[in-house]
């Protein structure tokens, strides 16, 4: 078993870290750094190698923070194929307050051999397919905005100004419903899944939908997408990873403001 500990910087994980744990970066190593987007293949099969994960091996996946981060890591494991995945429900804090102890000793790896059998396209959307398939479109389509309620009716933009995320104009994709992805979680653990299941047939989810989930940068929609797949067995979830950073600067796009 491997587990990592996954959030914006490595900080939290230095000051005492589950034991033989080892650090990831949301923004440094899960998006790429020379384009926008989700980390490559490429680079995915040179993280896990350096990291001394196999294919085979069980990860599992915990966050100090905002549960989101272990979250969107959980997604881009499962966008490259690794089976073996779990996820610390309530991450580091969860860990403590059972009585469990934390480390800050550095932990060694040996590299390994990764190779991904490639990406599973069924789960992400890039934004063609989004403008063509899933804007405005009717039932059983339903594309969920994760963002506040504010970000979604276009009174704020966010204020963090890293590369990831600069987007230019306010308000949502037409047709899309707004589930903030604070909703879904009691503290920083998943709520129990008959409100999950409220949750999201309050917005319109049948047992027949085809959803997309979007956010900014895709990771407090990771969240959504892990409570529809993993704990309440939706099939047909896809992640629009491209976000309002993207489509919110795109040129001659629809755009909805209430």
């Amino acid at each position: 078993m491997v587990v990592l500990q996954v959030d914006d910087d490595s900080t939290a994980y230095h000051a005492g870290h589950l034991p033989g744990s080892l650090p990831l970066s949301t923004y440094d190593d899960l998006h790429e750094r020379v384009r926008r987007g989700p980390v490559s293949q490429r680079n995915f099969e040179r993280l896990m190698s350096a990291m001394g994960v196999g294919v085979d091996d069980h990860v599992v996946l915990c966050s100090a923070g905002t549960t989101s981060h272990a979250a969107y890591a959980f997604w881009v494991m499962r966008l490259y194929g690794h089976r073996r995945i779990s996820l610390l429900d309530g991450g580091v804090p969860a860990w403590t307050a059972a009585g469990e102890r934390l480390e800050d000793v550095p932990v060694v790896v040996a590299a390994a051999d990764y190779r991904s059998p490639g990406r599973d396209e069924s789960i992400v959307v890039g934004r063609d397919e989004l403008l063509a398939r899933y804007v405005g479109a009717p039932a059983p389509v339903l594309v969920l905005d994760c963002r506040t309620e504010a970000e979604f009716e276009g009174h704020v933009q966010h204020q963090l100004d890293i590369a990831a995320e600069r987007h230019r104009v306010p308000g949502h994709i037409p047709g899309s419903r707004n589930l903030p992805s604070g909703e879904v979680l009691e503290g920083r653990a998943f709520a129990p899944p008959q409100r999950l299941r409220r949750l999201f047939t309050d917005r319109g989810l049948t047992p027949s939908s085809d959803v997309v989930v979007y956010c900014r940068v895709a990771d407090r929609s990771s969240l959504l997408w892990f409570a529809l797949v993993e704990l309440l067995g939706h099939p047909g979830v896809r992640h629009y990873v491209g976000g309002w950073a993207e489509y919110g600067s795109l040129v001659d796009v629809p755009v909805e403001l209430d």
